[in-house]
């Protein structure tokens, strides 16, 4: 698996970021065993990029790949959806706690909509950088889930915010605060101020049937304004799937030949 670098951040991540949510409570809730057996699995194959949320219920599982893995060849990011300074740092004592961990790559604030959301979150954000400050943090971010337009530029142009997580994919299907195209240019100007960007959504949530899946995940590979395509899976095969396409296209060059 491809690696590049992520934006101004000095971390190198795998041009795959799995993302944990399928492995969790939320949707299939597997075994913490059986959920590490899919991260080392994945790693094994390059993928050092986890993506994972309090509110996913996968951090558990993440705690059990890392006793297989070295947790310093592994990029993890966790996301929260508190929104005061105490909670905020509630929530970065508890993912820790959760993960096993010293530190995380990277902290978000979670599925931010609008520039209101955000300057509500304030608390929160001080908390993460906070945890930064001291090193339990390595990187504060955002994920915008389904928004664009305003909530992209603030993005852009917040110092403190140096990672992002948005969505992205061939239609713009699920896009809500405006067109495609404006979107495509929002996440250019995004990636190219130094963020490091990841994408989600890339086959609409799942929404994409099987005969069409290679040719949207081969367009999330191909798109030249984000690091990373963050992908939801929970078997074997969806990983090796997601990982030979990965290896056949994509813009860049590596700068690691992964795990």
């Amino acid at each position: 698996m491809k690696s590049v670098e992520y934006g101004s951040t000095g971390l190198t991540v795998s041009r795959l970021c799995y993302g944990t949510g399928p492995i969790g409570g939320i949707l299939n809730d597997l075994p913490d065993e059986r959920g590490a057996d899919l991260l080392e699995y994945a790693f094994e194959r390059g993928v050092n990029f986890w993506d994972t949320a309090q509110d996913y219920d996968s951090h558990r599982h993440v705690r059990a790949a890392l006793r297989r893995v070295d947790r310093a060849s592994v990029v993890i990011n966790t996301k929260t959806v508190e929104r005061g300074k105490s909670e905020g740092r509630d929530a970065v004592d508890r993912a820790l706690d959760e993960m096993g961990l010293e530190y995380v790559d990277s902290m978000m604030l979670h599925a931010v909509e609008h520039p209101a959301d955000f300057e509500s979150r304030r608390g929160c954000l001080e908390a993460l950088l906070e945890a930064k400050a001291d090193g339990r943090v390595r990187h504060v971010g955002v994920s915008t889930h389904w928004f664009t337009g305003d909530v992209i530029e603030l993005m852009t142009e917040t110092d403190e915010i140096e990672v992002v997580l948005c969505h992205m994919n061939m239609e713009g299907r699920g896009l809500v605060g405006g067109d495609v195209y404006t979107h495509r240019k929002l996440v250019e100007r995004l990636y190219e101020s130094g963020k490091g960007v990841s994408i989600m959504k890339v086959m609409d949530a799942g929404d994409v049937g099987p005969n069409d899946a290679e040719d949207w995940i081969t367009w999330g590979f191909e798109y030249p304004h984000a690091h990373s395509v963050n992908l939801g899976m929970w078997k074997e095969w969806e990983i090796d799937f997601a990982v030979r396409i990965g290896d056949r296209v994509g813009p860049r060059s590596p700068v690691g030949a992964g795990v």
